[in-house]
């Protein structure tokens, strides 16, 4: 049945049927109770119904679409009056035509003396107002249609547009880390250092993360959290033993999906600002606590105090906007500044995984790297 309305001659022939039954049921009753002749046979098919088509479809495929464009034109609203002007006079001529031609020759009904032209503009206004009533609804019809269709249309462009906003959020995340990476790459190789291959391969491990699974809409916890691990592990590596670098982890992380690359911005942020020349003794803190349906996610980092103004990054802004595209309503995030620290807090409402295995009790994982 759906199928059947989204075809268009078949939606004109139920609108063209249902408007046949209404006026049967209107009509045939009276000429019931009158005792006349049934009215379809006689008048509905000769006169009625060659009028609505004659003047409904002019109507809704010649003026309305230019009245509803996206620029009026005058000429067009001067049309209107000229169409129901015309449609009067076809409501006219086609109820003399029944009378004058189609009566006597069909059903051999002649006009008789009681036949007035009071009566037959009763008639005619009659013809006119029932007119006007099609018209009016079938217009209504095709813009409810339109309307609705133009819905559709902008809920499609809203969310071909989100996502390509999000793509772009996730893609600006990228640059800055494997432009650094690389560097220390660079560095390391340069040293010969032991640690090169190492390196390499946890390189190779985010690179692959980012390209296969920043794609999709979530992923498990578990392997969020085991990219941060390399993340980490390469940016330690870049500013060396001299940075006090703390891990905790904490919950059933594979009983969660989360979104990809979601948390990897604030350890991001906290490297860049926490780790300067500027800062003393540098330091970052981060802890991750997964709990039955959310999570609870710290990340801490020194700061130099000549650097205490608080500026928001580029970094920071682009996750704000991707939790409100993600999680509307389902996060909180905090950012506190202090004289010589610099703290995020953010509580996110998780969604559980499909296949979340119910074994033993919550895994805590804690790394410290003075």
């Amino acid at each position: 049945m759906k199928a059947l309305f989204r075809h268009r001659v078949a939606r004109h022939v139920l609108f063209w049927a249902a408007v046949s039954v209404f006026f049967v049921l209107i009509q045939g009753t009276t000429n019931a109770v009158g005792g006349t002749r049934f009215y379809v046979v006689r008048e509905y098919f000769s006169t009625l119904l060659p009028t609505f088509l004659l003047t409904t479809y002019p109507l809704l495929y010649g003026l309305l679409p230019g009245l509803l464009g996206p620029r009026l034109r005058p000429l067009l609203v001067l049309l209107l009056p000229a169409w129901a002007v015309a449609g009067g006079l076809l409501a006219g001529l086609m109820r003399a035509l029944y009378a004058v031609v189609l009566a006597p020759a069909l059903f051999g009904q002649l006009p008789g003396r009681a036949f007035a032209w009071k009566e037959y503009l009763g008639l005619i206004s009659f013809n006119f107002f029932a007119l006007l009533v099609v018209a009016g609804g079938a217009s209504a019809i095709k813009v409810f249609n339109g309307w609705h269709a133009q819905q559709e249309l902008s809920q499609r462009l809203l969310q071909r547009r989100a996502q390509t906003e999000l793509q772009l959020l996730k893609a600006q995340l990228q640059p800055p880390f494997l432009f650094s990476t690389l560097r220390t790459l660079h560095t390391l190789t340069l040293h010969k250092s032991p640690a090169s291959p190492g390196a390499v391969l946890q390189l190779s491990a985010l690179l692959r993360y980012m390209l296969y699974e920043s794609p999709l809409d979530a992923v498990p916890l578990a392997d969020e959290v085991v990219m941060m691990r390399d993340y980490v592990a390469l940016e330690k590596l870049r500013v060396g033993s001299h940075v006090d670098v703390s891990l905790n982890f904490t919950g059933p992380l594979t009983a969660h999906l989360i979104a990809p690359l979601l948390l990897l911005p604030f350890i991001e942020n906290a490297f860049r600002h926490g780790t300067g020349p500027a800062v003393e003794c540098p330091w970052v803190s981060i802890d991750l606590v997964a709990k039955r349906h959310s999570l609870a996610f710290k990340v801490i980092n020194s700061r130099a105090e000549t650097n205490a103004a608080f500026a928001e990054g580029w970094g920071l802004a682009s996750i704000r906007q991707r939790l409100a595209h993600l999680y509307p309503g389902q996060h909180e995030l905090k950012l506190i500044p202090e004289a010589d620290t610099f703290t995020i807090v953010l509580h996110l409402r998780l969604t559980p995984a499909p296949t979340a295995p119910a074994g033993p009790a919550p895994r805590l994982t804690t790394e410290s790297t003075p």
